[in-house]
């Protein structure tokens, strides 16, 4: 475990001042943005952790970094000889933090104090096996309405679910190769997934194993990330098609677009009551409000590759760039 403290590589960038539609001054958003410790590193998913703590997944170094709320940073070096590509991470409710592991073909675990105490194979392999890979390619991993903890296999084309005791189900997804992504649970109790491959949504009923598919209007829109929405809707990235979207419980999709080379991912909720995403490819942090108003804040790191995002302690969104850093965006309320 190495751990560093605070340390900002652009700390309160040139301040942005968004302006409402009336001209009347509305919140200033400022995007702080925090090196890790270390060179050529790059963090992909982050999640708040039962011990209030930031919890990122690294890709290149096969570490699990933590970071405090005030910027301290904590890393952690995945042990195992065939440790590879880590990439979901979510906070369980055994007080652990559950990962995937690509090469591992497995669901790992680590405790708020940075001990690994789990690795639990997955059964499933890739339905076609490649140089780079031959497992189940275990992507985006959440809490499932029961209490358990549910992940998208995208090589796999199933939804796999492992007990906190390391029990294995797993459902297979009726489109061939839809490359299950991001995963979530939805206000209805069920299981909501993206599918990267087909441009579909999906929604998983825990209680019978049913899916049922709902297809967005573009097949290569390429679905990522996911979340419940300040409206008990999900939201969701479209990275093919450079869209935000939007589908309710009964399954009515709405699409909002974005300007061209956005490349949406990491998407979430804030405590302002607005959506927010990362624009991966053109480098910005991105609001969406409930009514599809869009607006874009420039990170000051160059090719920054903002990538995860979730929404922090006291509702504070925080984010990563593949550019070794993770942020957050602060908000100071417009004066009256």
């Amino acid at each position: 475990m190495q751990v560093l403290g605070f340390r900002a590589a652009t700390v309160a960038l040139a301040l942005i001042a968004a302006f409402a539609p009336n001209g009347t001054k509305a919140d200033e958003i400022s995007l702080i943005e925090r090196s890790l410790p270390g060179e050529g590193q790059r963090p992909q998913a982050i999640v708040v952790g039962p011990d209030g703590n930031l919890w990122v997944t690294e890709v290149i170094k096969h570490q699990i970094f933590r970071v405090t709320p005030n910027g301290e940073m904590s890393s952690f070096l995945v042990p195992g000889d065939h440790v590879g590509v880590i990439q979901g991470i979510t906070s369980g409710p055994d007080g652990n933090l559950w990962f995937t592991s690509r090469e591992e073909n497995a669901i790992r675990r680590i405790s708020t104090k940075g001990e690994f105490n789990g690795t639990f194979a997955i059964p499933s392999q890739a339905t076609t096996p490649t140089k780079f890979n031959t497992g189940s390619w275990p992507r985006g991993i959440t809490v499932g309405p029961d209490g358990q903890i549910w992940f998208a296999e995208m090589a796999a084309n199933k939804i796999g679910r492992v007990t906190l005791t390391g029990e294995f189900s797993e459902f297979a997804i009726p489109t061939e190769n839809a490359e299950a992504y991001g995963v979530v649970t939805g206000p209805d109790q069920n299981l909501w997934f993206t599918e990267s491959g087909a441009g579909k949504i999906g929604r998983l009923d825990i209680k019978t194993g049913k899916i049922t598919e709902f297809p967005l209007g573009n097949p290569k829109s390429r679905p990522r990330d996911i979340t419940v929405g300040p409206d008990s809707h999900l939201w969701f990235s479209m990275n093919g098609s450079d869209h935000i979207g939007r589908i309710s419980m009964a399954g009515e999709i709405k699409e909002f677009p974005l300007p061209a080379e956005t490349r949406p991912i990491g998407i979430a909720t804030g405590a302002d009551g607005n959506v927010w995403f990362t624009a991966f490819k053109s480098h910005k942090i991105g609001r969406i409000t409930p009514a599809g108003e869009v607006s874009f804040f420039d990170l000051k790191t160059e090719n920054a590759q903002p990538f995860g995002m979730t929404k922090g302690p006291s509702g504070v969104v925080w984010f990563t760039s593949q550019a070794n850093q993770v942020g957050h965006v602060h908000i100071t309320a417009k004066r009256q």
